[in-house]
């Protein structure tokens, strides 16, 4: 057995950026003049990266439980921003998507978004950067028993 874990494995960077990530798009979500919650932001931004989405689906995506989801998305629902529909395929289950009142917010999100990465790229050259992502899409194409996508070129 091990008596040590090395702190600089894959696992713990990943998890560490992760979590740095996070921290730094909620603290400029929250200094925002926006109608939502820095969680809920994270809810309209994973709303728009996937389109029309189970509720259950967001919830494992965004690493959180189902009733944490309701909520989010009863505020949400409350302020115009998305809208929940019975599945057709299965009705217990709820499809969510936007609203045409939530793209100023999602806007305010993209742009917020957008500086939260330029601080985590810092000085990092462009074709490094886009390395990265490259190799962060293969990591999560290998875990989920994928191909890996074809190349995408947004930093």
């Amino acid at each position: 057995m091990p008596e040590s874990i090395d702190p600089n494995n894959a696992s713990f960077l990943v998890a560490d950026l992760a979590r740095l990530m996070r921290l730094e798009f909620e603290r400029r979500i929250a200094e925002e003049p926006i109608s939502v919650t820095p969680a809920e932001a994270r809810v309209l931004a994973h709303v728009a990266r996937g389109g029309t989405t189970r509720q259950c689906v967001l919830a494992e995506r965004l690493g959180i439980g189902p009733m944490s989801m309701t909520g989010f998305l009863d505020r949400l629902e409350a302020a115009g921003l998305v809208a929940r529909v019975p599945d057709s395929r299965d009705r217990r289950a709820k499809l969510v998507s936007l609203t045409e009142a939530a793209r100023p917010v999602l806007a305010t999100i993209a742009r917020t978004g957008e500086a939260a990465r330029a601080r985590a790229r810092g000085d990092i050259p462009e074709e490094d950067w886009r390395r990265f992502q490259e190799v962060a899409r293969r990591v999560i194409a290998n875990l989920r028993g994928e191909e890996p996508a074809e190349r995408d070129t947004g930093a």
